[in-house]
């Protein structure tokens, strides 16, 4: 557990993020504060701004208002207030009584005051703000002015949330910079790390490797490793030879290190006759350590290319190595040996390496041919997706007849397409032991209904009859309603697609003590050896009829899985060249420990 902590979350890691994060947050706060200590004293400065203007306007509204309201000329009090509003840009101007009779106004709907009274009755209270000002008419009393200025000017508020983005920018760029640094930094102090470990006494090179996904120098780190790791073997084993004083002497402690190895290491002679081989060994080259003691290499390796390298070797006088992959055994027990070579220093044999590489070799043809078969599979739905497209574009002014075909195609390719994309997400699931269930009540007439619908066009393309048989009435059963339509899609796409045109598919459906879907066609049908494997992820049958259509070899991996999933399975008969019957089989409700 310490070593896995010390790989992924390093000390230096840490500290780097920790000052990275200390750093971002400093700035975050003191361009907040900058900002807010700029907007606080916009809005100082635009108060005063406004008291001062309210001033200014009063004192040049105060004559023109004293003349109007001594010659009680009403229309001349209110010219003067729409002048001094039009040259202060105010937002609002008004005279009142004391009463509270508004006697002029810029909108003209809130004044109150029918005429300019001879006396003015006594104003109740004194102005209570900046913008408000008593005037004395004389002769008649005093009145109430009350000016509003208008907001702050468009380009101060620009201003503010212009500097306010620029500091939220630079905390972004910031932030950016800090986490592509700390990813920068990530493998150089993951490897710094190792190196500690390696100084304080760590022995294992296998707890020093990085995960891949540090990139290049990750790689390139437990490439290394790797390459001191095999020479440290070849170390252990020309100990083991300079060691021995008898052909049948060796020494127990160093031989029980070179037997403990994985990987086969052998000792060859000038003639290729083995003269040493730890346990490993003898499993890849099917025979006791005992036994292949002073036997000819060679008569072990079918392959001539390989037997010709080798014997090359034993003769190199410590020139240059090799490295070929010869098959041993035959059939289902064959293998796959890589076997690294080198001539002992000054002659007199070799040193050789074996590892099974079987399973790599698998996988490789098992992923070719994966890509290979995904790449048709995705390519034909968006080729003829694109080709409907651009004959659509090319003629607008089709029939509605030809543009409706044109559109059900592509959506049939287009769903196609999205059940392509979903097998493979629900393969890396599977793989990844996180393929779930979402339980809830499926109303199987409308499930079944879908799917008619949806493969009556591609049997139709084909001439195929497509029959569903189901009873008159269907129960609610309880499962992850999208993963059985997966695994029905899958079924019964695979029925269509491998029986010729003019041929049938029946879908039966019976629901008794658990839901049975039995698909039968008239199809190329399977052969036995093919029949137990057909289930497995991507694997096709060998059949010349079946390598002509594409498929990616998931979709009835998919529906065993779904099914087990649910406590069921799929299971299929079937006679060559006369079709098959794949049963669908399935509780009414689902375990709910699969359950999400």
């Amino acid at each position: 557990m310490r070593r896995m902590l010390r790989q992924f979350f390093p000390r230096q890691t840490s500290m780097i993020s920790g000052v990275l994060v200390m750093n971002t947050l400093i700035v975050a706060c003191a361009m907040a504060a900058l900002w807010i200590v700029v907007g606080e004293v916009r809005r100082e400065e635009a108060t005063r701004a406004a008291d001062r203007k309210a001033i200014v306007v009063a004192e040049m509204l105060r004559p023109d208002l004293e003349r109007a309201f001594a010659e009680k000329d009403l229309a001349g009090a209110r010219l003067a207030i729409a002048k001094a509003a039009h040259a202060g840009a105010l937002s609002g101007c008004r005279v009142s009584l004391g009463d509270g009779a508004v006697v002029a106004d810029l909108d003209a709907s809130a004044v109150t005051a029918k005429g300019i009274p001879d006396e003015f009755p006594p104003l109740t209270a004194e102005p209570d703000s900046h913008h408000s000002f008593a005037i004395d008419i004389p002769g008649k009393g005093r009145v109430l002015l009350a000016i509003e200025v208008a907001a702050a000017t468009a380009r101060s508020e620009w201003l503010e949330y212009g500097f306010g983005g620029t500091c939220l920018g630079a905390i972004v760029l910031l932030g950016v910079v800090s986490v592509r640094a700390q990813k920068r930094a990530t493998p150089v102090t993951l490897v710094q790390s190792a190196l500690s470990s390696v100084q304080a006494g760590e022995k294992e090179l296998a707890a020093l490797e990085l995960a891949d996904s540090f990139g290049g120098i990750a790689e390139a780190w437990n490439g290394m490793l790797r390459e001191l790791a095999t020479h440290r073997a070849r170390a252990r084993f020309d100990s083991v030879l300079t060691r021995r004083t008898e052909p049948g002497e060796r020494d127990e402690v160093v031989g029980k290190m070179v037997d403990s190895l994985w990987h086969g290491v052998v000792a060859v002679d000038e003639e290729m006759r083995i003269r040493y081989c730890n346990g490993a060994a003898a499993v890849f080259l099917s025979g006791t350590r005992d036994g292949l003691i002073g036997t000819p290499l060679l008569d072990r390796i079918s392959e001539l290319q390989a037997k010709e390298k080798l014997a090359a070797l034993a003769a190199a006088k410590g020139r240059g190595k090799i490295v070929v992959e010869t098959r041993i055994g035959e059939g289902d027990g064959s293998a796959v040996l890589r076997i690294s070579g080198k001539p002992v220093s000054g002659g007199g044999g070799a040193m050789l390496l074996i590892e099974d590489v079987t399973q790599q070799r698998v996988a490789d043809r098992s992923r070719n041919a994966f890509v290979e078969q995904a790449t048709h599979e995705l390519r034909t739905p968006l080729t003829n997706v694109r080709l409907y497209v651009e004959a659509l574009v090319e003629k607008p002014d089709a029939d509605v007849s030809t543009r409706s075909q044109h559109l059900n195609i592509i959506n049939q390719e287009v769903r196609r397409l999205e059940r392509i994309v979903g097998d493979m997400l629900s393969v890396s699931e599977i793989e990844a032991g996180t393929l779930k269930l979402a339980i809830h009540d499926i109303r199987l007439p409308a499930l079944f209904s879908d799917l008619e619908a949806e493969f009556a066009a591609p049997a139709r393309s084909k001439n195929i009859t497509l029959r569903f048989d189901l009873p008159p009435k269907l129960p609610t059963i309880v499962g992850d309603r999208d993963k059985l339509v997966l695994a029905l899609t899958n079924v019964i796409g695979n029925a269509i697609k491998y029986t010729p045109e003019g041929g049938t598919v029946k879908v039966g459906v019976r629901a008794d003590d658990a839901l049975v879907v039995d698909v039968a066609d008239s199809g190329i049908g399977i052969a036995a050896d093919d029949a137990d494997r057909i289930f497995d992820r991507f694997y096709r049958a060998k059949d010349p009829r079946v390598e002509k259509i594409v498929g990616t070899g998931l979709g009835l991996a998919l529906a065993r899985e779904v099914m087990r999933l649910h406590g069921g399975d799929v299971t299929v008969q079937s006679v060559p060249d006369r079709g098959s019957t794949f049963s669908i089989r399935m509780p009414l409700k689902a375990p709910l420990s699969m359950a999400a």
